[in-house]
């Protein structure tokens, strides 16, 4: 998933160039007018704050960045930007699909059938080796992906390697089974949860760096994750069982990519869905538990 870099804030109602997560996009058709109850970017307040070294570096992306202090819904094709302290990334190439955030991670997915690709959630602006993510989903209508969703960047390594650049999910729920297109790594448990790793790459397809050629990593239980429980993925099982398949791991808290931080969120994705649908939950940092 990859947003264009705009000049002022108010460009984020203006799509310029889209991009793809597990299937290929296409331009935007259409412009989703926001709602009476969204936020507008001008009353928006400053993503950096001086008092935080990482969060001053966010600067390179306040374009499309934002912060809100309360409850905040987003309509428009894409946004990025900060809720409270969560994070949240806000994307779709066309179609009607919402995303309603809470401060204290609570969040919705609202969706209209069609033939476009939306994914969201809140979460964090960088990924964490040591981070254990708590959630719990009570609402999913069928989509396609209720998953752990981030990147990882290594702009050190040569960009025609694809392990320069990765795209990684941890599935939990799903309607589409990602694990036919790729290539097997192990079997691994996790917090008594089996999972199998995939492996697949994306040719010359739009990321949070520009169009790139780079590895899709996936973690898949065996059994999807039941709805109304409290749940905890711990992330350092998976880096763990994608190094041992010989994978190599990027650089997860990254700024340098050109248009995203590398950052790490409990998603929904649709894509083409056949109706209209909803999915609500709660994302927290478990790490302290």
């Amino acid at each position: 998933m990859k947003y264009p870099i705009a000049l002022i804030a108010a460009s984020l109602l203006a799509v310029t160039q889209i991009t793809g997560c597990s299937d290929d996009q296409q331009q935007p058709t259409n412009q989703a007018s926001p709602e009476s109850s969204v936020i507008p970017a001008a009353t928006a307040l400053s993503a950096a704050s001086s008092s935080d070294s990482s969060q001053s570096a966010l600067k390179k992306f306040t374009a499309y960045t934002q912060q809100f202090s309360g409850q905040t819904q987003i309509t428009q094709n894409h946004a990025t930007g900060h809720v409270g302290n969560f994070f949240f990334t806000h994307w779709k190439d066309g179609g009607a699909a919402s995303l309603t955030l809470n401060p204290n991670g609570e969040f919705s997915v609202s969706w209209q059938g069609g033939g476009y690709n939306y994914v969201g959630g809140p979460g964090w602006h960088y990924g964490d080796e040591t981070r254990k993510i708590g959630y719990r989903f009570n609402e999913d209508s069928g989509a396609s992906y209720i998953t752990l969703y981030g990147w990882g960047y290594d702009n050190t390594m040569p960009a025609t390697d694809p392990a320069h650049l990765v795209e990684y999910y941890i599935l939990q729920r799903w309607t589409y089974d990602p694990s036919k297109d790729g290539t097997f790594g192990k079997t691994f448990v996790s917090n008594g949860v089996e999972y199998s790793t995939y492996r697949s790459i994306r040719e010359q397809k739009p990321s949070i760096n520009g169009p790139s050629t780079f590895y899709q990593y996936w973690s898949k239980p065996t059994e999807q994750r039941p709805l109304g429980e409290d749940h905890v993925i711990i992330f350092a099982d998976h880096v763990k069982a994608w190094a041992d398949s010989g994978w190599i791991i990027p650089n997860m808290n990254n700024l340098n990519a050109s248009d995203d931080p590398s950052y790490q969120v409990m998603a929904v994705e649709v894509f083409n869905p056949p109706k209209d649908g909803t999915a609500s939950g709660k994302v927290w940092d478990a790490s302290a538990q």
